[in-house]
C-alpha cells in the first residue's frame, strides 16, 4: 500500500514508441488561434486545489518497478497507457478522498453521442454520472505540444488550431467549460473564459514535478467540478470560432472552364457501363463516364468521402468524391483550383490540374454527391519517405513547399491541414505537388506574407528553422 499523495506526486512511467502512426489524426474542427490565451497561473491553481483535498486512506501500489513494457504505435495503444498511468492512478487516489471523481469513456456517460472524445472525466454518485470535462488524446510523435504553445507567435500557433478545435468541439457539444489535450508526453489544460476566449495552460510534461501531471489532473478536476457548465450565447455566429475573418466559403457562382467538362483526352467512344462505372455530370444529366480502377482512401470513410483512381478514354485520373453533407469540403477544394487557374500559366507548377467538377449521377461505387477529377501526377506521400531523404533533397522539398504556399497566399488561401501526408514528392523528377484543399481559411483579400503556419505543420519548428538558416 502507499499514500495517495505519493502516488500522485510521482512522474509518469516512460513509454516506448515503435513504428505505427506517421501522421496525426486531424479533425475538421478548428479554433482560430486568435482566441487562444494563456492560462498564466494554472500550475499554481492546480497545486493549491490538489493540496486542499483530504485523503482518508492508503491505496494499492500502482506503478510497476520495471516501468512500462508496452510498445505503443497508435492513438488506440496510447489511450491504453494513458488510462493505465493517468486515469487509473488519479481515480484510485480520489477514491479515498472527499472528491469522488474518476475517468470514464464517453459511452459510459452519454448514450450514442454525435461526438465521442477519447477520454472523459466524470463525477460519481449522481444518476446519471455528471460530465465535467472532456479530453482529447493525440500521439506525441505526430503532434508537437512542446515547441508550439499558446505563447508562440500567432502564425506558428495556428498549428494548434485543429487539435484545440477538436477539444473545443466537445466542450461546445456538451456545454463544458473545461477540456484538455494530451499526448501523454505533454498535456495542455483548457478553460473557456467567454464565448471567444479560451485559456490554455503551458504544456505539462510527463516528468513534471511539483506539480506532477497526476497532481495537475487532480487539481484540474477539482477546479472543473466547481463550475463545469458553460452556456454559449445563442446569438453569436459560432462559425467565427473557426476563423477570425470568414469561416469558409462556397464555390464561386461565376462560369468556369472546369464545370461539366473533361479534358480533350477523354473524347473517346463510351465504354459499356459496369458496376465499376460512375456516371457524372450536372443538373441531373450525365455527360461523362469514368470507370473506377482502385479505391485509394480508407473504406472506413464509407459514403461520406472517397478517393478513387479512375480511367476515362485511356487516361488515368484521381477522383475525389464527397457526399452532400460534405459539400463544403468539395466547394473549398474547387475554389482553390479555380483561383489557381486564374494564375495560369504560373499557378500550377506545384499543384495538380483539375479537369472536371460536377455531380455523381449514378454509381454503385459512390451513390451520390460531388466529384472532382484531378490529373494524376507521379510521386509518393512525403511522410513515408521523408526520413530517408538526404539533406539536399529535404532542402529542395522545403523550398518547393515554400513556393507553393506563396502561390496560395497570392490567392488569399491558408491551408489548415498541410501535413506531409498531403504532399507528393517524385524523386526522379524532383517534382513536389501539394494536394487536398478541403480545409482552408479564406484570408479575404488581406495580405498575409507569413508561410509559417503551413511550414510548421509540415517540417516542425526545428526543421523549418534549419532550412531557413541553411538557405
Amino acid at each position: 500500500m502507499e499514500n495517495p499523495r505519493t502516488l500522485l506526486a510521482r512522474r509518469l512511467p516512460t513509454l516506448t514508441q515503435l513504428g505505427g502512426t506517421t501522421e496525426p489524426s486531424v479533425s475538421r474542427e478548428r479554433l482560430c488561434a486568435s482566441y487562444m490565451r494563456v492560462w498564466p497561473d494554472f500550475q499554481q491553481q492546480a497545486l493549491e486545489a490538489c493540496s486542499s483535498i483530504t485523503f482518508t486512506g492508503d491505496v494499492s501500489v500502482t506503478d510497476s518497478p520495471e516501468g512500462d513494457l508496452y510498445f505503443v504505435g497508435s492513438e488506440l495503444g496510447l489511450t491504453t497507457r494513458f488510462a493505465r498511468h493517468v486515469c487509473d492512478a488519479v481515480s484510485k487516489a480520489l477514491s479515498v478522498s472527499n472528491l469522488p471523481l474518476q475517468f470514464g469513456d464517453m459511452q459510459a456517460i452519454r448514450q450514442n453521442p454525435l461526438i465521442i472524445p477519447g477520454v472523459t472525466l466524470a463525477i460519481l454518485g449522481s444518476n446519471p454520472a455528471r460530465l465535467i470535462a472532456a479530453g482529447v488524446l493525440k500521439t506525441w510523435w505526430t503532434v508537437d505540444l512542446e515547441e508550439i504553445t499558446v505563447t508562440s507567435d500567432l502564425d506558428v500557433r495556428r498549428y494548434l488550431e485543429p487539435f484545440i478545435g477538436q477539444a473545443v468541439a466537445y466542450m461546445r457539444r456538451f456545454k463544458l467549460r473545461y477540456s484538455f489535450l494530451s499526448t501523454y508526453k505533454s498535456t495542455v489544460f483548457i478553460k473557456r473564459e467567454d464565448d471567444f476566449c479560451f485559456r490554455l495552460s503551458m504544456p505539462i510534461s510527463e516528468d513534471a514535478t511539483n506539480p506532477s501531471l497526476r497532481e495537475c489532473f487532480v487539481g484540474f478536476a477539482a477546479i472543473a467540478a466547481q463550475d463545469p457548465v458553460y452556456e454559449e450565447d445563442t446569438r453569436i455566429d459560432t462559425r467565427l470560432l473557426h476563423s477570425s475573418r470568414q469561416p469558409g466559403f462556397v464555390s464561386s457562382p461565376r462560369a468556369s472552364a472546369y464545370r461539366s467538362r473533361l479534358g480533350d483526352s477523354t473524347d473517346s467512344p463510351i465504354l459499356p457501363i459496369t458496376t465499376e462505372s460512375m456516371l457524372i455530370g450536372s443538373d441531373g444529366v450525365a455527360s461523362h463516364i469514368v470507370n473506377c480502377v482502385e479505391l485509394l482512401s480508407s473504406p472506413r470513410l464509407g459514403h461520406q468521402k472517397a478517393v478513387f483512381e479512375v480511367e476515362s478514354g485511356g487516361v488515368r485520373y484521381i477522383a475525389k468524391c464527397w457526399s452532400h453533407d460534405r459539400r463544403e469540403s468539395a466547394s473549398n477544394e474547387f475554389e482553390v483550383y479555380e483561383r489557381l487557374h486564374e494564375l495560369r500559366p504560373s499557378g500550377f507548377e506545384r499543384f495538380t490540374r483539375l479537369v472536371f467538377s460536377g455531380d455523381i449521377i449514378c454509381s454503385a461505387q459512390f451513390p451520390e454527391g460531388k466529384i472532382l477529377l484531378l490529373e494524376k501526377v507521379p510521386g509518393e506521400q512525403l511522410f513515408g519517405i521523408w526520413n530517408s531523404l538526404p539533406v539536399a533533397e529535404k532542402a529542395h522539398v522545403f523550398n518547393e513547399c515554400s513556393s507553393a504556399i506563396q502561390s496560395l497566399r497570392s490567392i488569399s488561401i491558408r491551408l489548415l491541414d498541410s501535413g506531409r501526408h498531403n504532399i507528393l514528392y517524385d524523386r526522379m523528377s524532383g517534382k513536389v505537388t501539394l494536394v487536398d484543399f478541403e480545409a482552408i481559411d479564406d484570408l479575404g483579400g488581406v495580405r498575409v506574407t507569413s508561410l509559417n503556419p503551413e511550414l510548421v505543420s509540415i517540417f516542425g519548428v526545428t526543421g523549418m528553422s534549419q532550412f531557413i538558416h541553411s538557405g
